[in-house]
């Protein structure tokens, strides 16, 4: 009984050392597979890291030309009404040349050595202020 008792030993010490083996390998596998994700870890914090920098500096700069359109906005806006106030001012005049140009007395046309040419001139201006408008 003491042999087989040995043998049983013997047994169970050999499968408990196959184990241990199965197992270390196991473990050294865990162990590699950590390492690489704490390498992943560290790399995807660097990368979180750049993203928040990338994200600020992107607000800087929006912030920066936000500001540089509203001030081209404003002056746009100033030239829109300057614009405006010229062309009113020109189609007030125009239509001082025409009511000029048109209201003459037929006895002031004649009292005035006039070519055709001058004629043809004022109409053609005439025209030219009617077709602008």
């Amino acid at each position: 009984m003491g042999l087989f008792l040995d043998i049983v030993i013997i047994v169970l010490v050999t499968v408990m050392i196959g184990y241990s083996v199965v197992l270390n390998i196991k473990l050294k596998t865990f162990r590699n597979t950590q390492n690489e994700m704490s390498a992943l870890i560290t790399q995807l914090n660097n990368i979180i890291l750049q993203a928040q920098a990338n994200i600020e500096t992107l607000k800087k700069t929006a912030e920066k030309e936000e500001g540089r359109l509203k001030d081209l906005i404003l002056k746009s806006r100033m030239l829109a009404d300057e614009l405006a106030i010229i062309n009113e001012s020109g189609s007030n005049l125009a239509d001082r040349i025409e009511r000029g140009l048109v209201s003459k007395p037929a006895e002031e046309k004649e009292n005035f050595d006039t070519d055709d040419t001058e004629n043809e001139e004022d109409n053609e201006l005439l025209e030219s202020l009617k077709n602008i408008r």
